[in-house]
């Protein structure tokens, strides 16, 4: 079964922010697609929980944090954060 993924008003916002520190909105639109393709299928598998409902997943160097609605069918992306490189 395929959940629908949505971005809060303050994750699209924060990923715009990310975008103009990084310098690549490409890129980082690229991870933020492939989490959203990853999360349609089973989101608490893909994801690790933290606590109180709020799951994280990583993907090249943003992660994303979530809340899944298993009723609903519906995976909200509440916000990102950059991740620092391998070589930073």
């Amino acid at each position: 079964m395929i959940y629908d993924v949505e971005f809060s008003l303050d994750a699209a916002a924060e990923l715009l922010r990310i975008s103009e520190v990084v310098g690549s909105a490409v890129l980082l639109l690229q991870a933020a697609e492939a989490i959203r393709r990853q999360l349609e299928n089973d989101p608490a598998e893909k994801g690790r929980f933290l606590s109180e409902g709020l799951y994280y997943i990583d993907e090249q160097h943003l992660r994303a944090f979530f809340l899944i609605d298993a009723e609903s069918m519906l995976v909200e992306i509440t916000d990102f954060r950059i991740l620092k490189s391998a070589n930073g």
